[in-house]
């Protein structure tokens, strides 16, 4: 959040602090001045959603284009002889709770308007409308690694201050980001904007704190206080109005006309006003419990300046945990060796986030939380409940603390794990408790796995999936199809009924190994005549699934490489919305393999791995005129027949029913597990051979695995129906 009303209050009201520059010819300036090389110290989640671009959002991240993005990008600073040093997010702090669930109950709201526009047939509006593509923020990070060798550092929660502090220990040139805290701390002079950045000129506005402090007649050594007093993520302004309204002879005419607020223009000025009478900064420090008392009327509330102002205080001469590198970690404890690999930003923010103690987070993703389609967070809590399991046995009692309610204690031996997600029925009052769920044949722990052979993490991962996965010939598949397969896998196969229809799944193999994916031109000439909104959510899922089975990997200790785990090894939003299209149509199967021989075998491979196992549709009774019936004719191509697809449906599917567009933000609760419905088959259409009165009694049938959520009490309370089972939370 930073420093409320900061950062518009320079844009518009302080001109003198806030100027244009250009990044280019600062560096040249800076190179010929000094003779060093510029440091840029990047505050990577910031950077996302300018970096983004233009690129379809809505159909699940258009990733190949992405990163073109980011290399034009990076071309053009280091033309400049700009070094970059990138920072990301860990996990949330447990005092900006509230604040990330009040965003994503935010982000909540524009997902539903989202769905309402595509429903309707309307155009999402470039500028006006966006969202974060699903896993964007868990593999970007990957992308400055992996492709461009950037030094790429993962902290343990926010890394606003490890930015800080890298950029003053080392000197760097400037920051690069959008977080007012920046103009407070004080660290290297220039703090580059990310938002008014033009990434072909490197044209920006730079925020500058010594300017700011002149012209609030302060010193840079007091903004902190003035951040305390203003509000920032320490001090709620809420909790400073009657401060603002007495102290500061702010009246109510001041308050802005939507809020119980003053504008920062009002506020700001009056706020440094008031620190120019009391101590300096030494004496202040000192006399916190009487400044608490002008400000809270409670002297006892004097931590809470104490830690505001704290937040701000850089520690530069301290070890470095970012740069530290150590080449043999075998004799390590495995929390170091897991901590070390995790500022490394090998693992992902979840594994360290786990043993540390700290809870699972999902945030708001673009689903139809109206549709009959389960929420992606639910979709995979049974995987990541049996990566609990895993991460369970590699901690020491003595290590863990148990979370319960939003507080920490310690417990010896843990056995829930908390998780924060947003899905169709969660009110994000309290976490989901989750119980970590044994494998079939008993759970290695870390220390087994990633000490132990390529056998051992293969059947780990394997058996993570589904039990008779590690049975079939996935690991024969090329190295970049595996995940994607296995993903798939895991939706048709370790669920009561299948997560897609079955031309939907069709439609996601031909998008994994379409030739127009692997080039930039043929994916831009794609003209989508419009938007599907189970498509859009179909893709949540997938990417969803991604993150999670890289959560995975993580623990397994990569048994398939990074390099074909990443989403532009195999996926394109726009592309799979393409193919999606068409099969609703009823593009046959050789029609979405692209008559292609080589695709097709592939295809027919890939399709065979997955199909029997997958549970035996639901017994349907039709009479001889149902429209089920009177559709029955297979349209498969001849060559689907040459290979042993006659089974396999590839005609148009059913009609979408017309819902109702969400007219409230009222969320149903998903009942996940519970028994389907009777009624259409989510594994045929209804033209499908597969429709008639044939029983299917060999095929495999999944196991229904065991909620691995806890009960509680509560959770009998009367909630209206959707086809997912939303987690239960603990009894208090």
């Amino acid at each position: 959040m930073g420093v409320r009303g900061l950062q518009s209050f320079l844009e518009s009201h302080c001109g003198q602090a806030c100027y244009s520059v250009n990044i280019g010819k600062v560096a040249d300036e800076y190179q010929r001045r000094t003779g060093k090389t510029p440091l840029i110290v990047v505050d990577g989640m910031s950077c996302m959603r300018k970096l983004y671009g233009k690129l379809n959002w809505v159909c699940g991240g258009q990733w190949k284009g992405y990163i073109e993005h980011i290399q034009d990008f990076y071309k053009s600073l280091t033309a400049h002889g700009i070094v970059l040093v990138l920072f990301f997010d860990g996990n949330t702090p447990e005092r900006k709770r509230e604040t990330w669930t009040h965003r994503r109950l935010e982000n909540l709201k524009d997902v539903i308007t989202y769905f309402t526009i595509i429903k309707s047939n309307k155009e999402l509006e470039h500028g006006k409308h966006f969202f974060i593509p699903t896993g964007l923020a868990a593999f970007t990070p990957l992308i400055f690694k992996d492709i461009l060798g950037c030094q790429v550092y993962t902290c343990l929660d926010e890394c606003d201050k490890a930015v800080a502090e890298y950029a003053k220990k080392y000197g760097a040139m400037g920051i690069l980001g959008q977080d007012s805290d920046y103009i407070i701390y004080n660290t290297a002079h220039y703090y580059f904007s990310i938002n008014h950045l033009n990434l072909e000129t490197l044209d920006t506005i730079m925020y500058d704190r010594n300017a700011l402090s002149r012209v609030l007649h302060i010193s840079v050594d007091q903004l902190p206080v003035l951040s305390c007093l203003i509000g920032n993520d320490v001090i709620r302004q809420e909790d400073l109005l009657l401060f603002h309204q007495q102290s500061l002879k702010m009246s109510s005419h001041h308050h802005h006309r939507h809020h119980n607020r003053p504008p920062p223009e009002i506020l700001i000025p009056k706020v440094a006003t008031f620190i120019n009478t009391q101590p300096s900064m030494d004496h202040l420090l000192q006399q916190l419990p009487l400044l608490a008392r002008v400000v809270f009327r409670d002297e006892g509330r004097a931590h809470l300046l104490v830690e505001g102002i704290k937040m701000y205080q850089l520690d530069i001469d301290g070890p470095d945990e970012f740069t530290q590198k150590i080449e043999d970690t075998s004799g390590l404890d495995i929390m170091e060796r897991v901590r070390l690999r995790h500022v490394d930003s090998q693992l992902g923010r979840h594994l360290y986030t786990i043993l540390r103690g700290e809870p699972y987070e999902s945030s708001t993703t673009l689903e139809d939380y109206t549709s009959n389609l389960p929420s992606g967070a639910i979709v995979f809590q049974n995987l990541r409940a049996k990566i609990y399991r895993i991460l369970q046995k590699s901690v020491k009692e003595s290590t863990r603390s148990h979370y319960t309610r939003g507080h920490r204690r310690k417990f010896h031996g843990w056995t829930q794990v908390p998780e924060w997600c947003m899905y169709s029925g969660s009110t994000l009052k309290e976490p989901d408790m989750v119980d970590p769920v044994e494998l079939e044949g008993g759970s290695p722990s870390l220390e087994e796995l990633w000490d132990g052979d390529q056998d051992l993490k293969w059947r780990t991962f394997l058996d993570s999936v589904h039990p008779v996965l590690n049975e079939t010939k996935i690991r024969t598949l090329p190295p970049h199809l595996i995940v994607p397969v296995a993903i798939l896998f895991y939706l048709q196969c370790s669920h009561p009924k299948p997560i897609l229809k079955d031309w939907e799944m069709n439609a996601m193999m031909a998008a994994f190994l379409s030739p127009i994916r692997e080039d930039l031109n043929q994916i831009r000439a794609i003209a989508l005549p419009r938007i599907d909104a189970r498509a859009v959510h179909v893709a949540a899922i997938f990417m969803k699934g991604l993150a999670n089975f890289y959560f995975l990997l993580a623990a397994c200790d990569f048994p398939v490489e990074r390099k074909y785990a990443v989403p532009w090894a195999f996926w394109d939003g726009k592309v799979f919305h393409h193919y999606y299209l068409r099969a609703k149509l009823g593009a046959k199967i050789d029609d979405l393999c692209e008559h292609k021989d080589d695709i097709l075998k592939k295809f027919v491979e890939m399709k065979t791995l997955i199909l029997p196992h997958m549970p035996p549709p639901l017994p349907i009774s039709r009479t001889s005129n149902s429209p089920e019936h009177l559709a029955r004719t297979p349209h498969g191509s001849p060559k689907k027949r040459h290979h042993g697809l006659n089974n396999t449906p590839s005609t148009s599917p059913p009609g979408t029913p017309n819902l109702e567009h969400p007219t409230t933000l009222a969320i149903t609760k998903n009942v996940h597990g519970k028994t389907p419905s009777r009624g259409s088959s989510p594994l045929i259409s209804p033209s499908s051979p597969r429709g008639g009165n044939k029983s299917y009694s060999k095929v495999h049938k999944s196991p229904q695995p065991k909620s691995p959520v806890a009960k509680s009490s509560a959770a009998k309370s009367p909630v209206a129906k959707s086809p997912a089972r939303s987690p239960k939370k603990t009894a208090s």
